[in-house]
């Protein structure tokens, strides 16, 4: 896929890094020189331009990306310009950095497809890691629900999902397993309801986040 980041302070240039060691094709743009030349080596493109000019963004091709993020921190009026020009373009996916609730609404409101607020997600993140240390990973699918990756807690080793019951006792659902492969970990898998559970598999559940809670309590 083709991409292009718009903004290269740390969450853009952390953002474009990614998802060019990710192999895909990225566009990296930003007003400030420097902060292009320090992206030059790591994305498909570095440009400076001025994001608010629609025919330098369409003389780099960024009309035929198939997402683009802009994710400029400060200057909220050119991250407003920026999205609308983005959609008249035509780029088919556009995904802008707010800071604020109301900023976010207004951009959902000219056309972003998704608006990303780095600074609560990441506070969101830390709030699972502090409050649930048991999971691995933590992922918030809606309010109050979550997917996580958690080891399988010690009163389940042994038993089986059918004898576990656990979306009548737990109000959890298994939505895959790993399990170790020699030195490392296999590739998820949907387990069998019959397959007892090992102390080394890694389990991925999806429930309630209280109910999830209750797994470092004993439950």
């Amino acid at each position: 896929m083709r991409f292009a980041v718009i903004g290269l302070g740390r969450f853009g240039s952390r953002l474009a890094s990614n998802l060019a060691l990710a192999g895909q094709e990225v566009i990296g743009i930003d007003k400030d020189p420097a902060l292009v030349e320090e992206m030059r080596d790591r994305v498909t493109l570095a440009v400076a331009l001025d994001a608010t000019d629609e025919q330098a963004l369409r003389a780099q091709g960024v009309d035929n990306v198939d997402a683009a993020v802009v994710g400029i921190g400060v200057d909220f009026q050119a991250v407003t310009l920026t999205t609308v020009i983005l959609k008249q373009i035509g780029v088919p996916r556009v995904i802008s950095r707010a800071t604020t609730k109301v900023s976010a609404q207004v951009l959902a409101r000219i056309g972003a497809d998704e608006v990303v607020m780095p600074e609560d997600e990441s506070a969101d993140r830390w709030t699972h890691k502090l409050v649930s240390p048991q999971f691995l990973k933590q992922i918030e699918l809606d309010e109050g629900h979550s997917l996580v990756e958690t080891k399988t807690p010690d009163d389940w080793v042994g038993k089986t999902l059918a004898g576990l019951q656990l979306r009548a006792e737990h109000g959890l659902h298994v939505v895959a397993i790993r399990s170790p492969v020699g030195d490392g970990q296999g590739p998820l898998r949907i387990p069998g309801p019959s397959e007892p559970l090992k102390a080394e598999d890694i389990l991925m559940l999806m429930g309630a986040d209280e109910d999830l809670a209750k797994l470092g309590n004993g439950s």
